[in-house]
Parts: C-alpha cells; sequence; structure tokens
C-alpha cells in the first residue's frame, strides 16, 4: 500500500500544488514532498487528517488502492438512499415520541400516587401529633 501515491493522485485530481498543500500543512515544500514519496520516517494520524482536510476527503481514503477519477469523492447519496434514512428517522422520531409521551403518562401517575401516599401519611401522622402534644402538656402540669 503506497499512501503517499495515493495523496499525491488525490492532490493531482484536486489540481493542487505540491506548495499549496505545504503552506496549508504549515510544514517545507521539500517535507511534503517527502510524504508523496513515502520517504518519511513516520507520518501520524494528526498528519494524515490534516491532509485529508485539506484534500477534502476522509483521511481512510489513503488507503484506498483505486484512483480517485473512478470512485466518487465525497458526494451526496443517492435520493434512494436519502429517502430510506429520512424514512429511518421519521420512523425514530415516532418512536421517541411514543416514548415521550408514555414517560409523562408515567410521572403523571408517579405524582398521583406519591400525594396519595402523602395524604395517607399525613392523615395517619395527625393522630400521633395529636397524641405526642396532649403527652406534652400533661407531663408539664
Amino acid at each position: 500500500m503506497n499512501v503517499g501515491k495515493t495523496i499525491r493522485r488525490l492532490r493531482e485530481f484536486r489540481n493542487l500544488t505540491q506548495e499549496y498543500m505545504a503552506v496549508r500543512l504549515n510544514i517545507g515544500s521539500t517535507a511534503y514532498g517527502n510524504i508523496e514519496r513515502n520517504d518519511t520516517k513516520r507520518l501520524t494520524i494528526e498528519r494524515l487528517m490534516q491532509i485529508a482536510e485539506v484534500l477534502d476527503v476522509h483521511f481512510t481514503e489513503f488507503f484506498n488502492e483505486q484512483p480517485p477519477e473512478q470512485r466518487q469523492l465525497k458526494k451526496g447519496l443517492p435520493e434512494k438512499d436519502l429517502q430510506d434514512l429520512l424514512a429511518y428517522f421519521r420512523q425514530d422520531k415516532l418512536l421517541m415520541k411514543e416514548m415521550v409521551v408514555s414517560l409523562r403518562d408515567s410521572v403523571q401517575k408517579l405524582d398521583q400516587l406519591m400525594n396519595e401516599h402523602l395524604r395517607i401519611m399525613q392523615a395517619m401522622l395527625k393522630p400521633l401529633a395529636r397524641e405526642t402534644t396532649r403527652r406534652a402538656k400533661a407531663s408539664d402540669a
């Protein structure tokens, strides 16, 4: 696999010069030329991603042996795929709406139950509070 050769093909396909690439990457022209000739000791993923950004491709394109003229580069999705994607997200939106409605209903029911429990607890504690008050008065007397 010749990453440098692929980068060169992509650059030429875009009608860009090595000097332009070097300036955009903030490196010297010789250093950039070395990348295209695979004459570098270490080419980092970060550098590949920078090159990909300048060439307007995903960095994985550098590992594709097919010449750029023979494949689509960052083209839009075909109409059928767009329609399928929209249908998927519409369905996803409907499911999400159902989940939110169900969650809202559950929270309302829980709120009702909590209020009922609170009312019952207050009713149970009221006689206990009266008894405690009565005992406190009796002990003071």
